[in-house]
């Protein structure tokens, strides 16, 4: 399942963009986000909208990939996470009540991990502090209030301690878009 959305995503975002500019006439915006990350999402739009920085505060494992092999151990607890990312908004069919966006940047991680010598010494788990690139996909639609809804789906890839570890994110949300 999650397969296919990494799949679907991206092709409903390149086949649906639109040569019109997004013209978003939003300055800040603030939501919440459930899925992976659960968290707090604050959003600053740059040229007519068609720019945006995103940054998400919130949990790394929560939902899914919270019992998991990793770096010869196993991931079992919950975490922190801090993720910034750059976005480009394109609107939707030509339309302004659906935009997508896509964009890259970069996610810290703090979490237990549980080596697998620990079942056999006194360490029990040992902190861990992550960091690497990140890309998303979405899509969101505005509703009345100044209120919009959002989907989207990426891929974390960890640089540091463990290059190459891989985790998929989809979350959706709801926030509110505070005009100029």
């Amino acid at each position: 399942m999650k397969k296919l959305l990494f799949l679907v995503i991206p092709v409903l975002i390149l086949s649906s963009i639109s040569n019109a500019q997004a013209q978003y006439d939003y300055n800040w915006a603030v939501g919440f986000r459930v899925g992976e990350p659960v968290g707090f999402n604050l959003r600053k739009y740059f040229q007519n909208g068609d720019r945006a920085f995103d940054v998400n505060i919130g949990t790394y494992g929560l939902l899914y990939n919270n019992d998991r092999r990793y770096n010869n151990g196993e991931y079992k607890t919950v975490g922190l996470m801090i993720q910034g990312i750059y976005l480009f908004h394109h609107s939707l069919f030509g339309k302004d009540w659906g935009h997508v966006y896509y964009g890259f940047g970069g996610q810290v991680n703090s979490r237990k991990h549980f080596p697998d010598a620990w079942r056999n010494e006194s360490i029990k788990s040992v902190s861990k502090i992550s960091l690497g690139p990140t890309g998303t996909a979405g899509i969101e639609f505005k509703l009345p209030n100044n209120l919009a809804f959002f989907l989207d789906g990426g891929v974390y890839l960890e640089a540091l301690p463990s290059p190459f570890f891989l985790n998929g994110q989809v979350s959706g949300g709801i926030r509110i878009n505070l005009v100029k």
